[in-house]
């Protein structure tokens, strides 16, 4: 009974410990606005996180993640004009330990033209260290009679038909709009879904407008061009369609859509909206006539939020150099810790007359591999291990020895990475049987060695207290 107590203890105050640092939830937030009367605007704010950012609690036959947001609406001559607070649950049959989809959700505000600021902070019930907190700049503008008035854009994920749907959080107009607020649109034959509304058409156009969507590439350069004629119905149309992006590279672009009336073409609005194509048939095309400042512009590096690029720094940091930590940890804007890590992953590019970098491909494997095999009860992003180091760091390993079930021994693995070094080798050891496996001893030129790891850690008749364990 005392050492089922002592192991309660012990596991309980090891789970505070390894809890104690708040972690991070990636939550991606976006807005546009519409008209809804003379003298205000309908204001949609978009928000999308990855299912795995949630902790889950089993309930039953299902496991409940449960996320509450807290969205606080600042104007900047009125103050504080709108407050509001939901919870977002997501209900899985199973555990969830890897990506299976991003979760989105949609908030409508009607508001005055003016400037505001959208504070936003988020909390996962199940989990008091993790939250995160964001906030989004909005000009509401005002919709003149006097001329053609655009919308804004959203980008979303999928458009189609209600057929009477009438329950959705994403309808408008007789359609179903899923937004995108993270502007990514990945896979081998991604397609570019668009919906805005025209004002005023009908008052200025009489019969038809014109309207141009055209892709600009991360330099501005033309990559696609359409022209529709729409009958001018009414005062208010409704402009939905979807552009296929097979044909494009990965990298950094711009959708340009301009509205024009036939009647008179001096009358006419454009919006531009950023969004980035991930193709994995297609990767990202250098050319070499592009400027070092439009190369970055052209990458994937510059559609960064400041909190995706601060993200990407906790992961590259593994890998980084003393001087680089330095100078990144000394930048504050935005676009020069997009520009720091564009130049960082340029500078270890091995083949840099090629599309692709390999080392950051074989980077961002390793992070997908360690948050797939090595999450564990104690450490839930896998990368954040020092099985996930380890790989992120030195590559995948030649060869794994794994050690799971022998009589008399704690769980370990034995890496042997060839090619490096002239041949390395690690050793992980599951000091505390919770799958959570420690580096205890490497060959590894700056790794921590100890040549009686096997005694010390692994045999369970060692003399090492509890305490003495980690090695760390």
């Amino acid at each position: 009974m005392k050492n089922l107590l002592f192991l309660f203890i012990a596991v309980t105050a090891m789970l505070a410990a390894v809890g104690a640092e708040a972690k991070k939830i990636p939550f991606t937030v976006d807005a546009a606005q519409f008209r809804y009367d003379d003298t205000h605007s309908l204001c949609e704010f978009y928000y999308s996180f990855p299912d795995t950012a949630l902790r889950y609690i089993k309930n039953g036959n299902k496991y409940i993640g449960s996320l509450r947001i807290n969205l606080q609406i600042n104007s900047v001559s009125l103050g504080v004009v709108d407050k509001q607070q939901w919870i977002s649950d997501n209900i899985s049959d199973t555990l969830i330990r890897k990506h299976q989809r991003n979760l989105v959700g949609q908030k409508s505000f009607i508001l005055s033209p003016g400037q505001y600021t959208v504070d936003v902070e988020i909390y996962d019930l199940n989990d008091s260290t993790t939250k995160a907190k964001t906030s989004l700049q909005l000009i509401v503008r005002a919709v003149p009679k006097n001329s053609i008035v655009l919308s804004d854009i959203e980008l979303a994920s999928q458009i189609s038909s209600s057929n009477g749907n009438a329950n959705s959080p994403f309808l408008k107009n007789g359609l179903i709009v899923v937004p995108n607020p993270k502007h990514e649109f990945i896979g081998n034959e991604p397609s570019l879904s668009i919906y805005s509304e025209i004002y005023n058409a009908k008052t200025f156009a009489h019969d038809s407008i014109r309207v141009e969507y055209k892709i600009l590439d991360g330099a501005k350069r033309e990559q696609f061009t359409v022209q529709l004629l729409r009958p001018a119905l009414s005062d208010a149309i409704v402009e939905s369609t979807s552009i296929p992006l097979d044909g494009l590279s990965s990298g950094l672009y711009y959708l340009q859509l301009m509205v024009q009336s036939l009647s008179n073409t001096s009358d006419n609005i454009t919006a531009i909206k950023k969004f980035y194509v991930l193709n994995p048939e297609m990767p990202v095309e250098l050319a070499p006539s592009l400027s070092e400042d439009e190369l970055f512009h052209s990458s994937e590096f510059a559609t960064l939020s400041a909190q995706r690029i601060d993200d990407e720094y906790s992961k590259a940091k593994l890998i980084a150099t003393h001087n680089e930590v330095q100078l990144y940890e000394s930048l504050n804007d935005v676009i020069a810790k997009q520009k720091f890590l564009y130049r960082f992953w340029k500078e270890r590019d091995p083949k840099p007359e090629t599309p692709q970098n390999e080392r950051l491909d074989e980077f961002r494997k390793a992070i997908a591999h360690a948050n797939t095999y090595f999450s564990n009860i104690l450490i839930k992003e896998g990368w954040k291990t020092d099985q996930g180091r380890v790989l992120m760091k030195y590559g995948f390993p030649t060869q794994v020895d794994r050690h799971t079930n022998e009589s008399g021994v704690r769980p370990y693995e034995v890496w042997y990475i060839d090619g490096k070094q002239g041949g390395m080798q690690f050793q992980f050891v599951d000091l505390k049987g919770f799958g959570n496996y420690i580096q205890i001893n490497s060959t590894a030129i700056g790794e921590s060695r100890n040549d009686r790891w096997f005694e010390q850690y692994v045999q369970l008749f060692n003399s090492a207290s509890d305490s003495q364990l980690d090695p760390r």
